[in-house]
């Protein structure tokens, strides 16, 4: 193992204390007092005493709480629950280790050992078993550790890495955050393991081969390309424990791909790992990674024939009793859901979007604007005023607890929160208790398994079902191919793209106010006009209604003027007085023949008729 390779020297000593400066140096911090704390609403003392005996062992403990507090790793608001914790550890380091330097002078398997007995010693073992919903939604019994324990095993792994001096792609566990390369937030994983990885030149390579990678793919992608060669190291430890690099061959190669389907693995899987290591041999080859013949191994028969994938989307009934039940749900949880059903991003993408994702064009349309993480690219779709709602009243609880200038819209809520991302597997469980909750099942009677991608899924087959072109549907979920279609769907439309970016008349809305643009850039609206005008596809015959077709059917009959969907323009204006006419000699019938409801409806239709026409020939 890489951790006891790490030694202790006074000199790296020194250099972690002095590091310790101001609140940090402490041997008693007050959290009210912490550089770090900034609840004002509370002034509770919160306070942790540093005792160690070893003021060494004092020093490291007290820089390894510094850096989980400093990353946001833990809270500084509920540091009083660590506080308890680091109290237990130093009273167990004070009984077995008084004299001891560093943690770093034994592995982290004999401190857990020593730990845990002291633990159960001294009747504080807190170990216990939860109950969590499977794949199959059914209650599944989970072991969880003792919570200091799990502290414990934190303040060392930081410990080691700070004492290891080597360069981070040198060692056995990359942390991406030290590499430059920007972490999920939404995820809890930003390290790269190799530690499985036992052949010296196997993993020489791969190192290699996942840096190249960093630098092309995700992080998630890097991480699943790791995954599939630490599979490899341990194929060739079981059957070919002394193979070396110009001993691999298409035996081999056919060797490996026999035994993955022999693993149960869905064809799709088959094929990442064929992929990957042919990718891998490629460049171990052309590179000179490892010593690999420069001969073709892998051919396209090798790849599994597997049923073509239909859409994972979720059916219409489901949705419905979802939707019954979506206030059940923690109001930031019900938001997150409310938007995935009508936008259709990947969860990531949503869990981590700026606070300041709305943009408003020159007709008063709205857009959302995020970042997508997979494709590395900015992107933007049109959005209903009901979505909009739903995100401005995200933006004013997040301005309540974090106030101003906060960088994410869904952070966690306090007190949990630590000012990070909805982590978005907890999206996932907490759909998933209230399906179980509430007995939600499919057509067949089976309980329905939630996952957050469905909702991409549902959007994209609806758009279909509504026959919305795929060139559209490909734009619109900002899917980078089929490039060809993509290719032609830009040219075919560019005329009217530009018609759009020429177009800056007064819109008017049903109210008749003028609805002004907020801060969307005009280099992006050509585009954007684009994109709305062949997703807001509901062209009525005095203006247009801004509800997406993603959001599906409008569900109101001949309602249009008095929709807050309504837009309409000055070319419509001789269309607006006709209908005023007709509406005053309804109103006139109405009267005559003391039908109230029609002329209660139809006051209604003329006063914003009227508004109308008077803003547009202003």
């Amino acid at each position: 193992m890489e951790t006891l390779r790490i030694e202790w020297s006074s000199s790296k000593q020194q250099v972690l204390e002095e590091k310790l400066t101001g609140f940090w140096a402490k041997d008693e911090w007050n959290i009210v007092d912490c550089p770090l704390f900034k609840d004002e609403k509370s002034r509770r003392k919160q306070s942790v005493v540093f005792n160690c005996v070893s003021s060494s062992l004092q020093s490291e403990i007290k820089y390894a709480c510094w850096q989980k507090l400093e990353n946001k790793e833990w809270s500084v608001n509920s540091f009083w629950i660590q506080a308890v914790r680091i109290k237990n550890i130093i009273n167990w380091l004070n009984t077995v280790a008084p004299n001891e330097v560093s943690l770093v002078n034994k592995s982290l398997e004999h401190w857990l050992l020593s730990l845990r007995s002291f633990l159960a010693q001294h009747k504080k073992l807190r170990e216990y078993t939860t109950e969590r919903l499977d794949s199959n939604q059914e209650l599944t019994v989970y072991f969880i550790e003792d919570k200091t324990i799990i502290c414990f095993r934190q303040i060392y792994k930081i410990i080691i890495n700070e004492y290891d001096n080597r360069e981070e792609y040198d060692k056995e566990v990359w942390d991406i955050r030290k590499l430059g390369i920007e972490a999920n937030p939404s995820k809890s994983e930003y390290r790269l393991n190799f530690e499985n990885i036992t052949q010296p030149w196997l993993l020489e390579a791969v190192k290699k081969f996942i840096r190249y990678s960093l630098s092309i793919c995700s992080f998630g992608e890097s991480g699943g390309r790791l995954h599939i060669l630490r599979d490899f190291s341990i194929f060739i430890a079981h059957y070919h424990p002394s193979l070396r690099p110009e001993d691999i061959d298409r035996p081999l190669v056919l060797e490996y791909i026999n035994q993955l389907a022999g693993t149960g693995l869905a064809p799709g899987t088959r094929c990442r790992h064929i992929s990957c290591l042919r990718t891998f041999f490629e460049l171990c080859t052309r590179e000179g990674w490892a010593a690999i013949p420069d001969k073709k191994f892998v051919y396209a028969d090798d790849f599994p024939r597997g049923t073509k994938k239909l859409p994972r989307y979720i059916p219409e009934d489901v949705l419905a009793q979802l939707n019954q039940h979506i206030e059940e749900l923690p109001p930031h949880h019900m938001r997150i859901v409310l938007i995935l059903q009508e936008c259709g991003m990947r969860v990531g993408e949503l869990c981590k979007m700026r606070f300041d994702c709305l943009r408003q064009d020159v007709h008063g349309d709205w857009f959302l604007h995020y970042y997508q993480f997979k494709m590395k690219k900015d992107h933007t779709i049109p959005i209903s005023r009901e979505i909009v709602a739903v995100i401005q009243e995200q933006q004013q609880f997040v301005i309540e607890q974090w106030g101003e200038n906060f960088p994410y819209l869904f952070p966690v809520p306090k007190p949990y929160g630590k000012g990070s991302p909805v982590k978005q597997n907890n999206v996932a469980h907490i759909l998933n208790r209230l399906g179980k909750k509430n007995n939600i099942r499919d057509a067949n009677g089976k309980l329905w398994r939630f996952y957050p991608h469905q909702f991409r899924h549902t959007v994209g087959t609806r758009m279909v079902n509504n026959g919305v072109p795929q060139h559209i549907i490909q734009r619109y979920l900002g899917h980078e191919s089929p490039e060809m279609t993509a290719r032609y769907a830009f040219i075919h439309d560019q005329t009217l793209k530009e018609e759009f970016a020429k177009f800056r008349g007064k819109v008017v809305n049903v109210m008749g106010r003028v609805v002004e643009p907020d801060n969307i850039s005009s280099n992006d609206s050509p585009d954007l006009e684009w994109l709305k005008k062949n997703i807001l596809t509901q062209a009525l015959p005095n203006g247009t209604c801004a509800l997406p077709v993603v959001a599906g059917s409008c569900p109101h009959a001949n309602a249009c003027l008095t929709c807050t969907h309504f837009r309409t323009t000055k070319e419509f204006l001789d269309e607006h007085k006709k209908q005023l006419e007709q509406t005053n000699h309804i109103i006139e019938t109405a009267q005559t023949n003391g039908w109230q409801r029609q002329v209660e409806m139809n006051e209604k239709v003329k006063e914003n008729l009227e508004r109308i026409i008077v803003t547009l020939e202003e």
